[in-house]
């Protein structure tokens, strides 16, 4: 595995900062400038995020065993990530638990994962997760409504949206709760 060139700056943030901090705040004091994270043509803004979400999360997946080597047990969340000192009998037991099985920790060590990454494939990761946070029945009928195949590109879906928003609009003698539609459906796609 390539070595991650987060691991030292987010070991240093991680004990500036005892009562921790948010994924967010901590990716906000890095600096990824120098990372190479956007060097192909396809790179789009939801790609970059992910790997800097990903270079973030390996380091802290990383940093958890060696924490716990030197008596801190890592706690890791996109909300909060903390360090907290361990007693000798729970460092024992934390160098365990920094070995456990944990599908997140394996995804996030699997180098492949952020070299394989694409926007394409960042776009799939997505829409699978609304699928499952707003269920298939609402994503099914915002493609019906916008007349796309499941999957459109990001530029498709605004042609649609433009077309449709236009023969539907109540200021052009449309019906109005179609363009409520049609603009739900959009806003869905397009989160």
């Amino acid at each position: 595995m390539p070595d991650n060139p987060l691991l030292t700056p987010i070991a240093r943030l991680l004990h500036a900062h005892p009562e921790g901090l948010s994924e967010y705040a901590l990716m906000k004091q890095l600096e990824f400038d120098g990372l190479r994270l956007d060097d192909e043509p396809d790179v789009t803004p939801e790609l970059l995020l992910f790997r800097k979400h990903f270079l973030v999360m390996n380091a802290l997946y990383r940093l958890r065993s060696v924490l716990a080597d030197e008596g801190f047990d890592l706690s890791i969340s996109a909300l909060h990530i903390q360090l907290h000192p361990m007693d000798p009998e729970q460092a024992a037991a934390g160098q365990a638990l920094a070995r456990d099985d944990n599908p997140l920790r394996d995804y996030y060590l699997d180098w492949s994962e952020f070299e394989n990454s694409s926007s394409a494939h960042v776009r799939r990761l997505l829409e699978g997760f609304w699928c499952r946070y707003l269920g298939d029945d609402r994503l099914e009928a915002a493609w019906r409504t916008l007349d796309l195949q499941p999957g459109a590109e990001p530029d498709r879906i605004r042609v649609a949206y433009r077309r449709l928003a236009a023969r539907h609009h109540p200021d052009r003698g449309g019906d109005a709760e179609q363009f409520r539609r049609v603009r739900e459906a959009y806003e869905l796609l397009m989160a």
